[in-house]
C-alpha cells in the first residue's frame, strides 16, 4: 500500500507537471462527457413527460448520441495517443532510473484513473446544471410549452458512467500497452522520431484526386432528388478518403514539385517555407485531414438544419392558402362538393364558429413525357423516370378558375387553357395519348398545391378543362391504361379552403371532431387540416433537427479546437530547435517569425479552405436533399451557408489565434 501511494503522488505530480498537455485533455473529457449525459437525460425526460408525439425524435437524439460515442473514442484516443508521444523522454528516465514496467504500468492506472474521474464526475455535474438548460431550449426549439421541475435521471447518469467507463477501460490497456511493447531506450529517443524527408507516394496521391473527382461529380452531376438520396452517401465516403490520401500524399508530392523549380526553391524566403513544409505535412496530415472533414461536418450541419427551421413558415403559406383545409374524393361527380361544404357549414354552427373567406376546386393531378412534337405527351406512370421530359399535370374545370381568379375563359367544348411554370412546350395544341384539344389562351397560375410539384425539379403544368365530365373522361382514359399494373388508381378530388372566426376552444373543438363529421356528408374524405396543426408538426421536427445540427456541431467543434491546439503544442516543440538553427545561420528574429508564421497559417488554413471547396461542390445536392424534406425557399438555404461559412471561418480564426499563443511560447523556451 506504501509503493501504492507512492505511485499516486508520482501520478498526482506527473499530471501537475504536464499542465498544459493534460488541462485541454481534462476539459475536453469534461465537455464530452457533459454532452453525452445532456443528450441521454433529454431523452429520458422527453420520455417522462411524452411531449414527442411520434417517436421521430427520439430516434434522432440515439442516432445523436452514437454519434456522441463515436467523436468521444475518437477525441479520447488522438489526444491520449499525443500526451503518451510527448512523454516518451520522462518515461525513458523513470526507465533509466530503474523503474520496471509493472510500477510504470501502476502509475500509469493512477494518471488514467485520476483523469478519468476528473472527466466523469465534471462531465456529470456540469451536465446535471445544463441539461436542463439545454431541455428549455429543445422545447422551446420545438416551441412546445413545458413546466419543468429540476431533475437528474439516474439511468442517465448510469448510462454515462458506464459507456465512458468502457472508454477510458480501452485508453488505459493502449496506454498499458505501448508501455510494455517498447524499449527503454526508444522512449529516451523520444519524440525526435522521423527527421528524414517524406517520400512521395504516388499511388495514394493520385487516389486522392481520382477520389475528388468521383466523388464531386457524383454529388454534383446526380440528376433529381432519388438519384441524390441514392449517390449522396457514397459520394461523401469518397470525399472523405480523397481528404486523407491529398493531405497525406498530395500535398507533399506539390511540395516536392516546388523543390524540382530551382528558380522558385532557391530564394532565401521560398526554400525555408518550402523544406520546413514538407516536414509539417508529414506530421500533421491526418490531423489536418481531420480538421476538414470536421469543418465540413459542421457547416453542412448547422446550414442545413437552420434553413429548415427557417423555411417552414414558406411551405406552410404555399400549403395552406387559408388556415383551415379539407378535401374528399368525387366519385360520382359535382354534387359530393356542396355535400363537403354543408358538412363542413354544419361543424361550424355545432361549435358556433364562423366560416370566412373560402374558395374549392376540383382538380385531377397525374404526370406525362414529352412525345417529341411540341404540345404532344404520353401518359406516364411518373415512375423511375429522368426529369427533363417528366410533366406534372394538374386538370381543373373552367367555372372553379373563372370562380377563383375573377377570370372569364368561356371555354368550347374541345379548348382547353394552359399555365406552364417554365419554357413554353405547347403551341396551338395540346395532346395526351388519345385527347387532344385546342389551346384557346395561356393564363395565369392558379395556385394549386401538391407536394410532388416541389419534390421533384419536373415541368409542371396547369390545364384549364371546360368541366366536370372532360376530368372524368381523362380520368377514365389513365385508370385504362394502368388498369393492370401496381401504379394505383388516379382519382378527382375537391380541395376546399377556408378561414374561420371563434374563440381558441371554440376552433380547437371544431377542428377535433370535423372527420367524424364529414364521414356523415361525404363518402369519401381524405384531408382534413389545418395550419397549426402541421405547424406545429413540423417544427417538432425540424425544431429536433436543428437542436442536433446544433449540438453536433459543437462536438465537432470541440474536437476541431483540440487537434489544433494540440498541434500547436507540438509545431512549438519542433519548431524551437529549428528557430535555434536559423538563429545560428544569422536570421533575425523577425524574420524567422515570419517564415514561421508564414508557414504556420498555410498549414491551419488549408483545411478551412478544403472544408470551403467541399461544401461548395455538395451544394446542388445539399439542394435537392432539402427539397425532399420540403424546403422549397432555395434563397434561405443559401443565405444559411454563406452565413454558417463565414461565422465558422470567424471562430475557426479565434480557435487558431488563441491557441497559436501556446505555439509561440514553445517555440521562444530555452532549452
Amino acid at each position: 500500500s506504501m509503493h501504492n501511494a507512492l505511485y499516486f503522488t508520482l501520478a498526482k505530480s506527473n499530471l501537475k507537471k504536464n499542465r498544459a498537455i493534460y488541462l485541454p485533455y481534462l476539459l475536453a473529457n469534461v465537455l464530452i462527457v457533459s454532452m453525452y449525459y445532456i443528450l441521454t437525460s433529454i431523452r429520458s425526460m422527453m420520455q417522462t413527460y411524452e411531449t414527442t408525439q411520434g417517436s421521430n425524435t427520439d430516434l434522432m437524439l440515439r442516432f445523436c448520441t452514437v454519434v456522441a460515442v463515436i467523436m468521444a473514442f475518437i477525441i479520447l484516443f488522438y489526444v491520449n495517443s499525443f500526451v503518451i508521444r510527448q512523454r516518451k523522454k520522462e518515461i525513458g528516465l523513470y526507465c533509466v532510473l530503474g523503474m520496471e514496467k509493472r510500477h510504470l504500468s501502476v502509475m500509469m492506472l493512477w494518471e488514467v484513473v485520476l483523469t478519468s474521474l476528473g472527466g466523469i464526475v465534471g462531465g456529470i455535474v456540469s451536465g446535471a446544471l445544463f441539461s436542463q438548460l439545454a431541455f428549455l431550449v429543445f422545447l422551446a426549439l420545438l416551441r412546445i410549452p413545458s413546466d419543468l421541475r429540476f431533475e437528474i435521471p439516474l439511468g442517465a447518469v448510469g448510462n454515462t458512467c458506464a459507456v465512458f467507463g468502457v472508454l477510458y477501460l480501452l485508453v488505459l490497456c493502449y496506454n498499458l500497452l505501448s508501455i510494455l511493447r517498447t524499449s527503454p531506450i526508444s522512449f529516451l529517443q523520444g519524440a525526435k522520431e522521423g527527421e528524414r524527408e517524406p517520400k512521395v507516394k504516388k499511388i495514394p496521391a493520385v487516389l486522392g484526386v481520382i477520389f475528388l473527382a468521383t466523388g464531386y461529380g457524383l454529388a454534383l452531376f446526380a440528376d433529381g432528388i432519388y438519384e441524390t438520396i441514392k449517390v449522396f452517401l457514397p459520394a461523401v465516403l469518397l470525399v472523405i478518403f480523397a481528404t486523407y490520401f491529398l493531405f497525406l500524399a498530395g500535398s507533399i508530392a506539390l511540395l516536392k514539385w516546388m523543390k524540382r523549380r530551382e528558380r522558385f526553391y532557391y530564394r532565401p524566403k521560398n526554400f525555408i517555407t518550402v523544406s520546413g513544409m514538407l516536414y509539417r505535412m508529414k506530421q500533421n496530415a491526418a490531423g489536418l485531414a481531420t480538421i476538414c472533414i470536421l469543418s465540413t461536418a459542421v457547416i453542412v450541419s448547422v446550414s442545413t438544419s437552420f434553413s429548415l427551421y427557417l423555411g417552414e413558415e414558406d411551405i406552410l403559406k404555399l400549403q395552406f392558402p387559408r388556415d383551415y383545409h379539407a378535401s374528399c374524393i368525387l366519385e360520382k361527380g359535382e354534387e359530393e362538393t356542396a355535400d363537403l361544404q354543408a358538412g363542413i357549414e354544419h361543424q361550424a354552427k355545432e361549435n358556433g364558429v364562423a366560416m370566412r373567406d373560402d374558395f374549392g376546386y376540383k382538380q385531377l393531378w397525374m404526370a406525362g413525357l414529352a412525345a417529341g412534337e411540341p404540345g404532344e405527351f404520353t401518359l406516364s406512370d411518373g415512375e423511375q423516370i429522368s426529369p427533363e421530359n417528366l410533366y406534372i399535370f394538374a386538370f381543373l374545370t373552367e367555372d372553379d378558375y373563372n370562380k377563383n381568379t375573377g377570370a372569364d375563359l368561356n371555354l368550347g367544348d374541345d379548348e382547353v387553357a394552359v399555365y406552364e411554370k417554365e419554357e413554353e412546350s405547347v403551341g396551338q395544341s395540346l395532346k395526351l395519348d388519345e385527347l387532344s384539344w385546342k389551346v384557346k389562351s395561356k393564363v395565369e397560375d392558379p395556385g394549386v398545391w401538391n407536394q410532388a410539384l416541389y419534390l421533384t425539379e419536373t415541368h409542371y403544368m396547369a390545364v384549364i378543362v371546360p368541366d366536370m365530365s372532360a376530368l372524368q373522361e381523362i380520368r377514365d382514359v389513365y385508370n385504362e391504361k394502368y388498369a393492370g399494373t401496381q401504379t394505383g388508381y388516379r382519382v378527382i378530388t375537391y380541395e376546399y379552403y377556408y378561414n374561420i372566426e371563434g374563440t381558441r376552444s371554440q376552433k380547437a373543438d371544431f377542428i377535433e371532431t370535423l372527420r367524424d363529421t364529414l364521414i356523415q356528408y361525404v363518402e369519401h374524405p381524405m384531408a382534413v387540416g389545418n395550419v397549426e396543426l402541421s405547424r406545429t408538426d413540423y417544427y417538432e421536427r425540424f425544431g429536433s433537427f436543428l437542436f442536433i445540427g446544433l449540438f453536433l456541431s459543437i462536438l465537432f467543434l470541440l474536437a476541431v479546437s483540440l487537434i489544433i491546439y494540440y498541434k500547436q503544442i507540438t509545431e512549438g516543440l519542433d519548431d524551437r530547435e529549428r528557430f535555434q538553427i536559423m538563429k545560428k545561420v544569422g536570421m533575425t528574429d523577425d524574420e524567422i517569425r515570419s517564415t514561421i508564421r508564414r508557414q504556420i497559417l498555410q498549414v491551419f488554413f488549408l483545411p478551412l479552405a478544403m472544408a470551403a471547396l467541399h461544401t461548395a461542390a455538395s451544394f446542388p445536392a445539399l439542394v435537392d436533399l432539402m427539397r425532399a424534406m420540403n424546403l422549397i425557399n432555395q434563397e434561405i438555404f443559401v443565405r444559411c451557408t454563406i452565413g454558417v461559412v463565414l461565422t465558422f471561418a470567424v471562430v475557426y480564426f479565434i480557435i487558431y489565434t488563441i491557441t497559436s499563443h501556446t505555439y509561440y511560447k514553445k517555440v521562444q523556451q530555452n532549452e
